[in-house]
């Protein structure tokens, strides 16, 4: 039986990337369920359902989560990423914010959950894109500065 040596060194940055794509994909999924749940317990609670059918509360909302979910979900995998990954950071960050959006889109969507008429593009795909990638951009950067920031008080 012949031995396999593989070298994962070669294939660490895209392990690193996939596992930032997992931890973005998972962020997503549990703080998207867990604000809509929120903001349905708040409204209830307040006796305040009936707002809902008003354009500018949805516009609200949708703002909320879209700084709730896909900018914190972007900083948690960009965290990762920053402190896994120090160089070409900048082309790097992004690929996480990808993989974990799309994972959560195709979760989306094969139960048929998403609305993609030509109102909600913007609100259903390029929004948390970008909020994402913004986010994992901050949270790469963030551990990236904190890091060298302690090397240069260490020397």
């Amino acid at each position: 039986m012949t031995e396999m040596n593989i070298d994962f060194s070669k294939y660490s940055r895209a392990i690193n990337i996939a596992l930032g794509g997992t931890i973005c994909l998972l962020a997503n999924n549990i703080f998207l369920s867990t604000s809509q749940v929120a903001i349905r317990v708040l409204f209830l609670r307040f006796d305040c359902l009936g707002l809902l059918i008003f354009s500018e509360v949805r516009t609200a909302i949708s703002l909320f989560i879209l700084g709730t979910v896909y900018l914190t979900s972007g900083f948690c995998c960009g965290l990762y990423i920053g402190f896994k990954i120090k160089e070409t950071l900048r082309i790097v960050a992004a690929f996480p914010a990808l993989i974990g959006f799309g994972g959560s889109l195709i979760l989306r969507v094969s139960p048929g959950n998403a609305d993609f008429s030509i109102l909600n593009i913007v609100e259903e795909i390029l929004m948390p894109l970008l909020a994402n990638i913004a986010g994992s951009y901050l949270g790469g950067y963030t551990v990236a500065n904190s890091q060298q920031e302690v090397e240069s008080k260490n020397n």
